[in-house]
């Protein structure tokens, strides 16, 4: 069976963002002495309603739905931002409606974890999972911007036709 391009490119963008995003918290988690402890604060918090950082265990069951529920988002943004790519090819307008997606996409996830995770902002810290967040869309756009050679001449060429006259002497 043959999967499409655009599904493979996505999944796998979507497996490079998570991963990046979970070694990420790993490290942070171990420096601080507490490996696993962001899965766990966050799949308790959206799973079993914790509300305290404090009174968190770290278990399997928290941080495995955490890190399925994790993988499977980043997955889905992964298709649309392959499926965004994709298209760009043939509309190099569509890297702006990406780069608005992006935009989009990381105001509504903020939004989201300040209204469902408000209490455990203080534990996570913000400067932490905006860095993780970073770090997986710059995964993430690096492996699409590689897997899209064509995309990348279709630029250079729009840039050298619309370069004024006599700038390249």
């Amino acid at each position: 069976m043959k999967i499409p391009r655009v599904v493979r490119e996505g999944v796998t963008a979507g497996l490079i963002g998570a991963g990046s995003v979970a070694a990420w918290f790993l490290m942070v988690d171990v420096i601080a002495g507490r490996p696993l402890y962001t899965p766990a604060v966050l799949g308790s918090a959206a799973f079993q309603g914790l509300r305290d950082p404090a009174t968190v265990v770290i278990e399997f069951d928290s941080v495995g739905a955490y890190t399925a529920t994790h993988i499977f988002l980043f997955i889905l943004v992964g298709l649309i931002a392959a499926a965004m790519a994709s298209e760009a090819k043939k509309s190099p307008d569509v890297l702006w409606l990406l780069a608005e997606f992006f935009i989009v996409f990381e105001i509504g996830f903020y939004a989201v974890v300040g209204v469902v995770f408000a209490p455990l902002l203080a534990a996570l810290a913000w400067v932490n999972v905006a860095a993780g967040n970073l770090l997986a869309a710059l995964a993430m756009g690096t492996y699409l911007w590689r897997a899209h050679p064509e995309l990348r001449a279709h630029l250079k060429s729009l840039d050298r036709d619309t370069a004024a006259p006599g700038a390249d002497a």
